[in-house]
């Protein structure tokens, strides 16, 4: 898969996969990734850059395994994943291949159906969701972001400066969140580091890529919840996803608990 960029997702439902099971756990912090220098001038030009990925992103189609990691260990699933710039669906199936969880967000609303368990929950798409699935209140377009591999510049790509330690990489601050990130040598993502200045890490995400530029695997992590989830990309393709392959009709006689 190339690497993935698109237009300004409103509402976007990363949320929705972390809704599988990001729970409490222990989970390990990684050293930053080694890098070469970075030129000062060069992080205006990545902020350009990764703008105008997002900008041209269609949609996509991909075959996904999850991983995700808890007290009782780590759990695996298939799982289908539609995206477009605005919407996300995501279909998980048991190891027979009958869906157990499908979910869709858009721009008014988040809903995830177990199936097996015939109950369905929804919320509006805002960071409030994000922090309830997740752990922290993060704009749900930069989690569909990180998903495909596309780290937000800032408002003002001048705010960023390049720092030496612990490795090179980017930096800035926005809303209060403090932002570094690692780049490859090819200019791309290596690895995200969110943090509240003197409260430590609400966020990481690393991301794993193809010689030939593709993305293949996205780890995030948020250590103050100690939680750990891994999308790993099998196959994927970039389409123009219409608008009815994104709605879920939730079966009569199927509770709907509303979390906000």
């Amino acid at each position: 898969m190339r690497a993935p960029a698109g237009s300004g997702a409103r509402r976007a439902a990363v949320a929705l996969v972390l809704a599988l099971a990001l729970t409490r756990c222990a989970a390990s912090r990684p050293a930053p990734p080694a890098a070469a220098p970075i030129p000062p001038g060069q992080a205006i030009e990545l902020a350009r850059r990764w703008a105008a990925e997002w900008d041209g992103f269609p949609g996509m189609r991909a075959a996904i395994d999850l991983t995700v990691k808890n007290r009782q260990g780590s759990e695996r699933a298939a799982a289908l994943l539609l995206m477009s710039p605005t919407s996300l669906r995501v279909e998980v199936a048991t190891p027979f291949g009958l869906p157990a969880l499908v979910a869709t967000a858009g721009p008014d609303d988040i809903t995830i159906f177990r199936v097996l368990e015939r109950r369905a929950q929804t919320a509006r798409p805002s960071p409030e969701a994000v922090e309830h699935w997740l752990g922290v209140a993060l704009p749900p377009s930069t989690l569909i972001r990180l998903l495909v591999g596309n780290v937000p510049p800032p408002a003002d790509p001048q705010a960023i400066t390049v720092e030496s330690t612990p490795t090179p990489h980017l930096a800035w601050t926005e809303h209060g969140i403090r932002h570094q990130v690692w780049i490859t040598a090819e200019g791309r993502p290596a690895r995200l580091r969110l943090a509240v200045p003197g409260g430590g890490d609400r966020l990481s995400a690393d991301f794993e890529w193809s010689g030939a530029g593709g993305l293949l695997a996205v780890l995030l992590m948020a250590p103050d919840r100690g939680a750990e989830l891994k999308v790993r990309y099998l196959s994927a393709e970039y389409i123009e996803n219409p608008p009815d392959a994104f709605r879920l009709t939730i079966p009569a006689g199927v509770p709907v608990q509303q979390l906000d």
